[in-house]
Parts: C-alpha cells; sequence; structure tokens
C-alpha cells in the first residue's frame, strides 16, 4: 500500500462545497489581513481548517512535496530546494512567511490553489515545526522528508533535544514511502534511520572539511542503540562530525552528497567541492558560512529525493538569495548591515566563528526577545560562547537590544566585553539611524521576534519590501 493511501485512509476528504467554501475563507481572511497591512500568516489557515480539517489532502494530492525540519537551516534549506526546481524550469511554492506549523502551512498552499483546491504548482517544499511535522505528513504525503540537525532550542517548549528528536521519529513514522535526506554528521538526526523502511539520502563534510572547534556533546547524549559513549574522528562543529559508538558500532555512514573541500570563503559566499552521483564538481554556493554548506548538500539530497539529477541543484546554488533574515544583507550609506537570525548556542556560536574570520574592524548588534515565538526561557545564552565575540579584536561597537537586552548586556560584561564600547538601543528605528552613520560593516544577530522588529526598521529606512509584499 503506498504511502500516500496508508496515511489517508481513515481521513476523511472534503468534498467540492466543502473544499470550496474553505478555500475561500482562506483567500478572504488572507486578503482582508494584507488590507490592512498584516503578512496573514497563519490565521487564514485556521479559518479554512475549522472548516475542513483535511482539506490539505485537496491540493496535496496532485502535488510532490519536500518538507524540511530540524532546528537551524529549515528556511535557508526551503530557498535553496525551491531555487534549483525554479531554476530548472519547474514550479513550485513554498511557505516563505515562515510559518511552520500546520495552520501556517495550509494558509500558503491553500492560498496557491484555485476556488476547487486544485494546486498552482506541482512541486512544493514547506518548512515544518520539528512538533509539527506529525501533524502535518498524514494529510500531505510528503515524497521527502529533510532533517537539517537537531540542537536544545525552545527548551520550555520542547524541553530536551530528545524530546524533540522523538516528535520528528512519530512524523516520520507516519510517512513510510517518503525518502529520508538525514544529516550524515549528526548522531541525532541520521538515528531517524535505524528500523524504518524509508530510502535514505546521507549528506555531510569529508573528515578533510573538519576539525573546525571542541565537539560539544551537550545535546548529543549518548548512543540511541546501547547509550554507550561516542567517540570522534574529527568534527566540524557542535555535536557534528565522525561520531561512532566503539560499544555497539553505531557510526557515521559514508554520504550520498559528500563535501570533499572548502576552497574559499567570502562574506558573499562559498566555493566547494562536492561528491554525489559518483562525481566531483566544483560548486559555488551564494551564501556564507560552514552551517549553509551544510544546507546546500542536504538541498541537493532533496532534489535527488525528487528524482532529479543533482546538477540542477548545483548550478542553481550559484544564484540562491538569502531568505529574510538569514545572511539578508542591507545597504546603509555604503556599508553593510548583515542579519543572521540566532535563536540557540549552536548556531550562535557558528555565527560568532563566520563574523570574527574577516580581520576586519566590525560592529555587533544582539537582540534578545522572550516571547511566544522565541521561546520563553533564555537561559540559553549562559551556555552561549559570547568570550568569542567580546574578545576579538576586530569588533568596534556593540549594541544591545530587545525585551531581555538587560540580560544579554550583564552576560556580555560577564563575557569581558568593553563596557565602555557597549551600549542598550531601545528604538530599532533610532538604532538603525545611528548604524547609517558608522563608517564599518555590521552583523545583526537577534532572535526570531526580534529579527522581525529590526527587520521593519531596516525596512523602512532602505526601501526594501516585507516578505508579503
Amino acid at each position: 500500500m503506498s504511502n500516500k493511501r496508508k496515511n489517508t485512509d481513515n481521513i476523511k476528504k472534503p468534498g467540492k462545497l466543502q473544499t470550496a467554501a474553505s478555500v475561500a475563507a482562506c483567500k478572504a481572511t488572507r486578503a482582508a489581513l494584507r488590507l490592512t497591512g498584516r503578512g496573514g500568516t497563519a490565521l487564514p489557515g485556521i479559518v479554512a481548517m475549522k472548516m475542513s480539517s483535511s482539506i490539505l489532502t485537496v491540493p496535496a494530492r496532485d502535488m510532490e512535496i519536500v518538507v524540511v525540519t530540524g532546528t537551524n537551516g529549515k528556511t535557508t534549506t526551503c530557498t535553496m530546494i525551491r531555487q534549483a526546481l525554479i531554476d530548472s524550469g519547474r514550479d513550485c511554492m513554498r511557505n516563505e512567511s515562515g510559518a511552520n506549523l500546520v495552520h501556517g502551512i495550509a494558509s500558503d498552499m491553500l492560498c496557491s490553489t484555485d476556488w476547487l483546491g486544485r494546486p498552482h504548482h506541482h512541486y512544493a517544499v514547506l518548512e515544518c515545526d520539528e512538533a509539527a511535522l506529525k501533524q502535518l505528513v498524514p494529510y500531505i504525503h510528503p515524497k521527502a522528508i529533510v532533517v537539517t540537525n537537531l540542537f536544545s532550542d525552545q527548551v520550555d517548549r520542547y524541553g530536551s533535544v530528545h524530546n524533540t528528536l522523538e516528535e520528528i521519529r512519530k512524523g516520520v513514522k507516519l510517512s513510510p514511502d517518503s525518502t529520508l535526506v538525514l544529516n550524515a554528521e549528526d548522531p541525532l538526526s541520521a538515528s531517524l534511520a535505524l528500523d524504518v523502511p524509508n530510502k535514505v539520502i546521507r549528506y555531510g563534510l569529508e573528515p578533510a572539511v573538519g576539525e573546525q572547534g571542541n565537539v560539544d556533546l551537550t545535546d548529543a547524549g549518548t548512543c540511541p542503540v546501547c547509550h554507550g559513549e561516542y567517540e570522534y574522528d574529527y568534527h566540524t562543529y557542535a555535536h557534528l562530525g565522525g561520531f561512532r559508538c566503539p560499544k555497539c558500532g553505531y557510526q557515521r555512514q559514508t554520504p550520498d552528497v559528500a563535501v570533499v573541500s572548502i576552497d574559499k570563503k567570502t562574506t558573499n559566499g562559498t566555493t566547494v567541492h562536492i561528491r554525489t552521483e559518483g562525481r566531483d564538481r566544483e560548486v559555488y554556493i551564494a551564501l556564507p558560512a560552514v552551517y549553509n554548506v551544510y544546507n546546500a548538500a542536504a538541498a541537493i539530497g532533496a532534489i535527488e529525493a525528487l528524482g532529479i539529477p543533482a546538477q540542477e541543484a548545483m548550478d542553481s546554488l550559484g544564484t540562491v538569495h538569502s531568505a529574510f533574515g538569514r545572511m539578508e544583507t542591507f545597504n546603509l550609506n555604503d556599508h553593510y548591515v548583515q542579519m543572521i537570525l540566532v535563536k540557540n548556542p549552536a548556531g550562535c556560536n557558528q555565527a560568532f566563528t563566520y563574523v570574527t574570520s574577516f580581520k576586519e574592524p566590525f560592529n555587533a548588534v544582539l537582540c534578545l526577545n522572550d516571547r511566544t515565538g522565541d521561546g520563553h526561557d533564555i537561559s540559553w545564552i549562559e551556555s552561549t560562547d559570547y568570550e568569542k565575540l567580546c574578545g576579538d579584536p576586530y569588533l568596534q561597537k556593540l549594541f544591545v537590544c530587545g525585551d531581555r537586552a538587560r540580560d544579554l548586556y550583564d552576560r556580555l560584561v560577564r563575557a569581558g566585553a568593553d563596557q565602555s564600547r557597549m551600549s542598550i538601543e531601545t528604538d530599532y528605528d533610532k538604532l538603525v539611524e545611528k548604524l547609517e552613520a558608522e563608517e564599518c560593516n555590521t552583523f545583526l544577530l537577534p532572535n526570531y521576534t526580534a529579527m522581525m522588529e529590526l527587520r521593519s526598521a531596516l525596512n523602512a529606512r532602505t526601501g526594501n519590501k516585507e516578505f508579503w509584499e
């Protein structure tokens, strides 16, 4: 029995009238919200699914769908996959708003259909919250599920990262015919391939590309097979690398999509060599930083899972644009301001590695909110390596913003920040004015809701548009 049928046999499908009413309600709600200047992310989907809880089965039955989940890199990986499909002449939609719970996904999918729920696009690339995967897959039968990585994130919501892993595992078990695209170097996400019938495509970095920092086993825990302690032959960052359990043999598997070298890194992109389908090829990724190399490899794996030649994904990586807030660059008075979303220790530490790698003067803006979209628990800042940033001799000024600016300021002081170069800013519009007067480049490192507010202030100053305009 196919995955599509197995997942939907017990789901009552809406009829034509119910479908038309649900789609119309979704489209009308979004239109009304946008007339008032709002993005209209989750509410249209809530309205539609109140009228028909299974409405997503209608567009999904005619689509090939890739779902991307995991802690870091979801949005950028989705952007890369969609770009590859479009550049190769294929039509594709994705939930660009970033609303990655079921109702937000429903909003974007249904607003990309006609009035009877027939999709405008054959392909869909959907970013999905880790805990929402099990709610989504029974309705949409994805052809591929990409899991980027697993790190501690929003601990007040998920608790242990192993709880997050189990939430994803529940979704995977509901979708046995989906190809799994997994990070070969993450012992957590790689474990999703254990004891499931799914086809698996693995991606990762070869040993010669590793050795970038100390291995951190805080999130990795112990072997899922025997609870033994991991050993590492090499590492990239956090708990990613050449892991193995000497007790039972669970270990990193050779990637199907392997980055064999990183040849050149700049603020605009990275040149690498990637081996897949039996060939090594030079690839330019138009986004910087090692974690985007991982994201690019994941995107290539997803394209292969769709049965499309990997070369088509590789060719498109040189034209990919940053998703909003993820390496997005703004021009302020002839110097650039680059925004990097940070929301947990692993991602934050990698951002610090990136911004301190250029050996030239820079300013940094750190923003911390504790709203529902961020997670109310900010204890993660205590295990983040702010010392790396604060100790960098090229750091000029440090601006601290957000609802929890005082907590973050105190943490930075403990990390050795020079208080004479620090300031707390409460008004994002005034902050942007100050940055415009600066003479060096600035890196913005906000968490999610702070990123949305800061981005609006930058858009107002630079004339950029919001994602939905």
